[in-house]
């Protein structure tokens, strides 16, 4: 069977099977297998596949069929126009979260032309995709991550070393800032997509994000402000005077994180929202006094 015709029969199978965007998942799905981009796949149109690697899609196709996330099936995924790994166990991540990233790297590049290193630190760290996109595009960066995952951090790291930013990384595990309770270290920012799902919402997402994705990276208690009423309390200890804290969280989450950030001593600097105009985190600051807005649409952040 060449290329094409494996193609197209994958395309039918997952369209058959309901599967959301067959073809872009299939293209996906070969391109792994090829080991070559999506967009490269008609350059070996007419090329044999081995029968072994058929039986290798076809694996990988019944694991997506079973309802497996197409990001653990892969492996991989792409997050900031960067690549990341990826395995089961560890929370997947989302476009709506590179909006915020985006304008922390803004603001960062900022910093960076003002001070010879900045130090950050990324919370809740997952796979490490926030804190390592900030790193690689902002060299000035010494990043610190952490998570309560050993099987989180483990991946951050390989994810660091994949992309060479080793020497400017340390992941630790540990209950968000436990593993700097002895260290005299102060962020320049912090950066968190911790975990706020509401435990009643818990049953209305989907089976597939139920199934496979670690809850632990998800719920966040009764009202879903759990961990990021910790995260709003501690952060002060731990920011420099003038630090950021970008924290993504619920739309409906946002009058109470701007209340519970302001009772910790930070100043609420504004909402940040996702490409679909959702309101998807927030930024604070230790030691401001007015509000202020940033638009990542300029290189130097209005707010400074």
């Amino acid at each position: 069977m060449t290329v094409r015709e494996l193609f197209r029969k994958t395309v039918s199978v997952l369209h058959e099977r309901g599967i959301p965007s067959p073809t872009r998942e299939a293209r996906l799905l070969l391109g792994k297998l090829l080991k070559t981009s999506p967009a490269r796949l008609y350059l070996f149109w007419d090329q044999r596949v081995p029968e072994e690697d058929e039986r290798m899609l076809q694996a990988l196709v019944e694991e997506r069929l079973l309802g497996v996330p197409l990001q653990y099936v892969l492996g991989e995924w792409e997050f900031f126009s960067l690549p990341f790994r990826l395995r089961r166990g560890v929370f997947i991540p989302r476009v709506d979260t590179e909006a915020w990233v985006e304008e922390a790297v803004v603001l960062l590049h900022f910093l960076s032309g003002k001070r010879k290193q900045l130090v950050g630190c990324d919370l809740c760290c997952g796979s490490g995709v926030i804190g390592l996109s900030c790193a690689f595009f902002v060299p000035g960066l010494v990043l610190y991550g952490v998570d309560i995952s050993e099987d989180a951090v483990a991946l951050a790291l390989e994810n660091a070393r994949f992309l060479g930013l080793e020497e400017r990384v340390t992941f630790l595990v540990g209950d968000l800032f436990s593993p700097f309770a002895s260290r005299s270290l102060a962020f320049d920012v912090i950066l968190s997509n911790p975990p706020y799902v509401p435990v009643a919402f818990w049953e209305k997402l989907e089976e597939g994000i139920r199934l496979y994705e670690p809850r632990e990276a998800l719920c966040g208690g009764e009202d879903g402000l759990e961990v990021i009423r910790r995260i709003l309390c501690e952060a002060p200890r731990f920011l420099r005077e003038g630090g950021f804290l970008f924290i993504e969280h619920d739309p409906a989450q946002k009058e109470a994180v701007a209340e519970l950030g302001e009772k910790s001593g930070l100043t609420y600097v504004r909402a940040l929202r996702d490409y679909t105009g959702s309101i998807r985190a927030s930024v604070l600051q230790l030691g401001r006094e007015k509000e202020c807005e940033f638009s990542s649409d300029a290189t130097t952040p209005a707010f400074i």
